[in-house]
């Protein structure tokens, strides 16, 4: 059982959680690091539209298949054998996979009328990479999805998936509710559970909870770490917009009290990286 203690609203994930968290968080991995081969091989050696066309289907192409049978590995991992690729890819990962389509209609509509030539400024070019991009990762990152099926369609019972339409919606409904100050305070530590259990992927409940109810113990950073997100630099920022509040105070030593306070109140690290600011600014104010 993992556990985090989200300022008091204990949240625990079952081993069937963890395992599907684990190859979730793989597949994003797997999914990044294809937008990056993708994007470096590509970049530099477009000529036109066309070539952009041509040259994305075959890599992402490429890239997904290499990706599917990393999916086949995982299936094995958990003594699925009687899938192979062919199976995995027009059975389970079929319903998920859109690249071809999306991509066609991209550079349908990116496509310049009334020239043959089909040349696109550069700029442009990269627009159009970075959403080719973005359609690649969410192809590679669905593969996942079909692992997932694969494993609870054959019966495999080390794996449990809850992450289902209705418990999103759920979970939405009492965000909602919870942020818009409609739930009685004496349910809030049942509630957050229940948001973050129905649906643990969706990182502005997090960065909420951290800005309006802190994270003095970094529980909530922890458990963001767990789920393959990253929330250091959202810190950042409040700590940032924080010290920018400060700006017409005239006692150094009270603003260095309050950023030390709020730096503990949201769980960031190196506080004395925001005391230098707050300092360098007294100190420029006062020059």
């Amino acid at each position: 059982m993992i556990t985090f203690d989200i300022n008091g609203s204990i949240v625990e994930f079952d081993v069937y959680m963890d395992n599907y968290n684990k190859i979730r968080k793989q597949f994003d991995i797997y999914a990044k690091d294809s937008v990056s081969i993708f994007n470096d091989n590509l970049i530099d050696n477009i000529i036109n539209l066309n070539d952009l066309h041509k040259k994305s289907l075959e890599l992402g192409n490429e890239l997904i298949d290499s990706i599917l049978k990393k999916g086949i590995k995982t299936l094995i991992e958990y003594k699925l054998i009687t899938v192979d690729i062919d199976i995995f890819k027009n059975i389970y990962f079929k319903k998920y996979f859109d690249f071809e389509r999306i991509l066609n209609n991209k550079i349908k509509q990116a496509s310049p009328k009334g020239k043959k030539n089909n040349y696109l400024t550069y700029e442009a070019i990269n627009s159009l990479i970075e959403d080719i991009s973005e359609i690649l990762y969410n192809n590679c990152f669905n593969i996942h999805n079909a692992v997932i099926d694969a494993l609870i369609d054959n019966n495999i019972e080390d794996i449990s998936y809850t992450l289902t339409d209705e418990n999103i919606k759920v979970s939405n409904a009492l965000f909602n509710n919870y942020k818009d100050g409609f739930i009685n305070k004496s349910l809030n530590y049942d509630v957050v559970n229940k948001i973050i259990t129905l649906n643990p992927y969706r990182l502005d409940v997090y960065k909420y909870l951290i800005k309006e109810d802190g994270d003095f113990n970094r529980q909530i950073e922890s458990l963001i770490n767990y789920l393959g997100y990253e929330i250091s630099d959202y810190k950042k920022e409040l700590m940032n917009n924080y010290i920018d509040t400060l700006e017409n105070s005239d006692d150094l030593e009270i603003d260095k009290e309050k950023v030390k306070k709020y730096s503990r109140y949201i769980g960031c690290e190196n506080e004395h990286i925001y005391l230098a600011r707050i300092e360098g600014m007294y100190a420029f104010k006062n020059a």
